[in-house]
């Protein structure tokens, strides 16, 4: 009976720790020598100025860039319309909204971006900006490239 017990014990035991490293509730979880830990998006799981969002219906596109904004540069006045992801590598981000003020993005920071909301990204530093964004839109029309605006928010 004990070593019933045991063997019991030691199976839920496993179960237990392979289902945390399933679901990352540890924080980290261990592959044949990999870790993945997660990155925290500011504001999750809405965009940076509180927005709900879903994601667009029919034939995913989902594209991702390296974004490299130079110091004395900056981004012209656009809006995105679906969810873009953004993960700032290096240097300091400012993002201006317009009338929701302007927000400071430091490296190691995520979020999902302001969707259908003018805003200017430059360079809040003395060292240029490197950014990874992850469109998440949809095939047809192409919904990934960025819309000009005219004036802001």
């Amino acid at each position: 009976m004990k070593s019933c017990k045991k063997v019991a014990a030691t199976f839920l035991t496993l179960i237990s720790v392979n289902a945390l490293a399933l679901t990352h509730l540890d924080g980290k979880v261990p592959y044949e020598d990999i870790e993945a830990t997660p990155i925290t998006i500011v504001g999750a799981p809405k965009t940076t100025l509180g927005q709900d969002f879903k994601y667009p219906a029919g034939q995913p596109l989902i594209e991702a860039f390296n974004i490299d904004i130079p110091v004395g540069k900056q981004t012209n006045l656009h809006k995105h319309l679906v969810p873009l992801y953004i993960y700032v590598v290096s240097g300091d981000l400012e993002v201006d909204y317009g009338s929701k003020g302007k927000k400071i993005y430091k490296p190691g920071t995520s979020y999902v971006e302001a969707i259908d909301w003018c805003h200017i990204g430059k360079v809040a530093g003395k060292k240029p900006v490197k950014v990874i964004g992850v469109y998440m839109g949809e095939k047809t029309p192409d919904q990934i490239k960025p819309t000009a605006c005219t004036q802001p928010n």
